[in-house]
């Protein structure tokens, strides 16, 4: 069993990372003891994995920690874009991503890192979905 606090992974800013990074999520909560958070944690870091592919360069850093019932997740990036939560346009191809996370996630948010930024967030199974 993986008894570690943190992981973290370097993946490349292409599309095959997504999978890359659901797969990994979930191996990683599966050895935490953690499956009951899989399906939103692996939702949420997809969405933020592809808008980190989407806009910006490698690496793209991928981080989890573990605290009790909790895990936080990282994703960080050099774009010096902030990502911004918008109405999605029902008719739009692309827009909801941050309307997902926010739906699956108890909380997120973006702070500064240097030379791009960290979008960060915790599920801890009641993501405001379930609100």
């Amino acid at each position: 069993m993986n008894t570690s606090r943190e992981v973290c992974w370097d993946l490349p800013s292409h599309p095959q990372a997504v999978g890359k990074a659901r797969q990994i999520v979930g191996e990683v909560l599966d050895a935490w003891s953690m499956s009951a958070l899989a399906d939103e944690v692996i939702m949420v870091v997809s969405e933020l994995v592809t808008n980190a592919v989407v806009h910006a360069r490698a690496p793209i850093v991928l981080t989890l920690y573990r605290c009790g019932g909790i895990v936080r997740g990282e994703v960080a990036d050099d774009s010096p874009m902030w990502p911004i939560l918008l109405p999605a346009d029902p008719d739009g191809e692309h827009g909801r991503g941050l309307a997902i996370v926010d739906a699956y996630a108890d909380r997120w948010g973006v702070e500064p890192a240097a030379g791009g930024k960290t979008v960060w967030f915790v599920c801890a199974g009641g993501g405001r979905r379930s609100r």
